[in-house]
Order: structure tokens, then C-alpha cells, then sequence
């Protein structure tokens, strides 16, 4: 068989596409968890809610600032990890009772949650309970010591973040929200 230019330049053509073709593929297959994109989100978010306090039979109304830090992380090409971390500083909460007994709240605590994002990344909030708060009679010097203290006089409490991500993984503040909710089982101090 006789090879001609243009049977040479079909051959070289041939096993140049099938060069391009494999490396187009090979470049796909890598696997999507070696791109482990990082998103940091940091913020305050504005809360209220209320407990009820049944050593001294108080409602307590809380509400103010709550700095809160998210780092989301693409763990495989199905599935993101997000950890947060939360600071309520006794200085951003404003603590008010039907009986006016004076309450400090505060407290620190970090969480991770893991969420798929495949077939859909979630348009839905991301629930996350942050328990570790306390709220305690902030005597001071102001009032006196038991028996008109209650015997324990710390209260613990939560709070239930709604967090929304885009999809790169930044904290929407706007569209994400916090509430003061009772812990079950822990009842009042």
C-alpha cells in the first residue's frame, strides 16, 4: 500500500485527536474533593425570644447581637461541611423580666454540619441548634443572697440558627435568622 501526504496527514490527524480526546478525560476524572473550596462568613445577626424561668416564675425577654462565623467547606463533589462558631457577649444582650430581676446572658459554642449538595444544592435553610448559653440572676451586690436568689440561679438556653448559603457558600445575613429556644430536658438551672 502506498502512503501519500494526505493518507500521513489523516494517520498524525487521527492519533492527534485521540491524544486530545484522552487528556480531555483524564483532566474530567479528577475527582471533585480535590477542590476543597473555602468560604468564611463573619457577622452579627439580630435575635429575640423569650423563656420562662419557673424558680422565679419570670418571663424573660431577650434580645441584641449575636456574632456568629461560618466556614464552608466542599468536602467531595456531593457533600459540603460547615462550621460555625458563635459568641454572645453578656454587653450585646438586652435581658428584661416581668418581675424585674436583673439577667445576664452569654455564652460560646461551635458546631459542624454536613449537608449534601448533590442533586440540588439546598435552598431550604440550614438548621443548626447552638446549645452552651446561660442566663443567671446578675446579683452584683444589687440583690440579696438566698433564700430570695433562687437556689440556682442559671438557666440554660439555645439558640436555633436558620442559615442560608449561596451556592459559593457565603452566609446570606439578610435571609438567615436566630431565635432564643428552651433546651429540653435541662429545665430551669
Amino acid at each position: 500500500m502506498l502512503r501519500t501526504p494526505v493518507f500521513k496527514c489523516i494517520q498524525i490527524g487521527a492519533a492527534l485527536l485521540l491524544i486530545l480526546a484522552f487528556t480531555i478525560s483524564s483532566a474530567g476524572a479528577q475527582p471533585a474533593q480535590a477542590s476543597t473550596a473555602t468560604q468564611v462568613s463573619n457577622g452579627w445577626m439580630p435575635f429575640t425570644g423569650s423563656l420562662y424561668h419557673s424558680q422565679t416564675n419570670s418571663n424573660i425577654n431577650l434580645h441584641g447581637l449575636v456574632h456568629i462565623v461560618t466556614r464552608w467547606k466542599s468536602v467531595s463533589s456531593s457533600e459540603s461541611q460547615v462550621d460555625i462558631r458563635v459568641n454572645l457577649p453578656a454587653a450585646s444582650v438586652d435581658v428584661t423580666t416581668d418581675t424585674g430581676m436583673p439577667y445576664i446572658a452569654s455564652g460560646t459554642e461551635q458546631s459542624s454540619v454536613l449537608y449534601p449538595t448533590v442533586p440540588i444544592y439546598p435552598t431550604d435553610p440550614i438548621r443548626v441548634v447552638v446549645p452552651s448559653f446561660r442566663l443567671k440572676v446578675d446579683s452584683d451586690g444589687v440583690l440579696p443572697p438566698n433564700p430570695i436568689l433562687p437556689p440556682s440561679p442559671i438557666k440554660p438556653f439555645g439558640l436555633q440558627f436558620d442559615l442560608v448559603f449561596d451556592a459559593a457558600g457565603v452566609l446570606d445575613f439578610n435571609a438567615s435568622t436566630v431565635q432564643v429556644i428552651e433546651l429540653p430536658g435541662l429545665g430551669d438551672g
